[in-house]
């Protein structure tokens, strides 16, 4: 098998298997389409998650060592987080105090693993370097976590109605993630040094930069377009006023229900 076809074949095609999978597993309606995507998105995860054993002449075997490498921390985040958000204020579904203290104590386990991979032996390193990966998925990890509890605080701030806790929970993210990008800007790490990390850091900051101003361009787009729309819609027919016939019959059908009034009342 040329080299060529077999990255195409354990990575490319794998990727497009595992997108289309998850799209079958979340968005149809039928369990065995769920159960088949689900499937897909198995076989094609272990398959990019296989490359640096697979495809250890292609290039694309570093992404597969980098999801590889940040796959135990992400999966106790998610979990955590998911536990800490639904055993709040929530209207159904409540999770208990046990399941919101195991979410904190998943994520604290989670960014300690996380900071190990900066500042510990746990650096990503494929083959005999720093996973470049490694190195764009950190800064900007923390810079999206940084701006994002920032803005999520405000918004709770300004629109929420008794949110103290969750304010000073958004609010200490925000102060450790900043934090942590400043030791990571005035400190060397073991294996990245300040001025690599600061590269990627401003680099992240574009991207999220981006990222904010085409989210809010779709939206004013989408606004506009919805504006558009209405506008051009004709008007609402309305409704004849009712008859003295209806009126009688409306009273009827009132004083059957509520009864007659009488005078004195």
């Amino acid at each position: 098998m040329e080299e060529s076809f077999q990255a195409f074949l354990l990575f490319w095609l794998a990727g497009l298997c595992a997108v289309f999978g998850l799209m079958l597993g979340f968005f149809s309606k039928h369990s065995g389409t769920r159960r088949f995507g689900m499937f897909l998105l198995s076989l094609g995860s272990i398959s990019i998650l296989a490359t640096p054993w697979t495809l250890t002449f292609s290039p694309s075997s570093a992404f597969g060592h980098f999801l590889g490498s940040i796959l135990g921390p992400s999966v106790l985040l998610g979990v955590g987080l998911y536990n800490i958000a639904f055993s709040g204020h929530v209207p159904v579904g409540r999770l208990t105090e046990g399941d919101k203290r195991a979410g904190f104590a998943m994520v604290l386990i989670a960014m300690l693993w996380f900071e190990g991979m900066h500042w510990w032996v746990l650096t990503p390193t494929y083959p005999d370097e720093i996973n470049r990966y490694w190195l764009i998925f950190w800064p900007t990890l923390l810079l999206l976590t940084a701006s994002s509890s920032f803005v999520a605080y405000s918004i709770v701030k300004i629109v929420g109605d008794d949110r103290n806790q969750e304010q000073r929970l958004l609010l200490v993210l925000f102060g450790f993630t900043s934090l942590l990008v400043l030791l990571g800007l005035l400190r060397d790490g073991p294996n990245v040094e300040t001025a690599q990390f600061a590269e990627e850091f401003w680099l992240a900051g574009a991207d999220v930069f981006g990222l904010m101003v085409g989210a809010a361009l779709a939206i004013l787009l989408f606004a506009f377009v919805l504006a558009i729309y209405e506008a051009q819609q004709p008007l609402p027919k309305q409704l004849d006023p009712p008859t003295t016939k209806q009126l009688q019959e409306a009273a009827k059908h009132i004083a059957k229900h509520v009864g007659e009034v009488k005078e004195d009342e």
